[in-house]
């Protein structure tokens, strides 16, 4: 009877330490799946803006080849960044996410405190360089932001994550930016930019 009762207690006990290897399992199986789903690499072939589905942005081949806005490149995939190298020898590197259907690329534009703007930070009036007529408003007393003096809605910045999330205003879905700010008066912004297969002309 002795023995009886210490097997059972044994197998009962090696069941129970059986659950939390399991859980363990499950955990590293969920955790394996979504570093692959966050991970999968930009796919090859040709690529335009959702807004604009017949005219083709990115072209690249598999063999490492490709064009951006039809200029002759070579690219690299590095799981988080497409890095081009053009024709013209200009170097630069797209931040990307691929989803079932579409891609999201991460375009860079660099702005400057509009002049007498005495803020800190992303907060303040910020406009377009190099001939860009974009412009951002980031009021920091109540999260508000104006883009292009036209679309509104509310901000959060993280800049130790160096994000801003755009929620707006009217419709449209929220948008994460990425930027770097060197100095209080330059600001790079990557904005996201939804890409789909590029569709053919009758």
């Amino acid at each position: 009877m002795l023995n009886d009762g210490v097997e059972s207690i044994a197998r009962g006990w090696f069941r129970l330490k059986k659950i939390p290897f399991l859980i363990l399992v499950m955990i590293l199986l969920v955790v394996t799946f979504t570093v692959t789903a966050e991970e999968v690499a930009f796919r090859p072939g040709d690529w335009a803006f959702n807004h604009a589905p017949e005219e083709t942005v990115l072209s690249f081949q598999e063999d490492g080849t490709g064009a951006f806005y039809g200029i002759p490149c070579r690219w690299e995939d590095d799981g988080t960044f497409l890095h081009l190298t053009l024709e013209t020898g200009a170097e630069f590197s797209l931040r990307y996410r691929m989803a079932d259907e579409h891609a999201i690329i991460w375009l860079p534009a660099e702005y400057v405190r509009a002049e007498g703007d005495a803020h800190e930070g992303v907060a303040g009036s910020w406009k377009g360089k190099n001939g860009s007529a974009s412009t951002f408003i980031f009021r920091e007393e109540d999260n508000m932001f104006l883009e292009d003096g036209t679309f509104t809605g509310t901000f959060k910045a993280d800049s130790e994550a160096g994000t801003i999330r755009l929620a707006y205003i009217g419709g449209f879905g929220d948008a994460l930016l990425y930027f770097i700010q060197e100095g209080n008066d330059d600001l790079k912004i990557e904005y996201p930019w939804t890409l789909v297969r590029t569709e053919q002309t009758p």
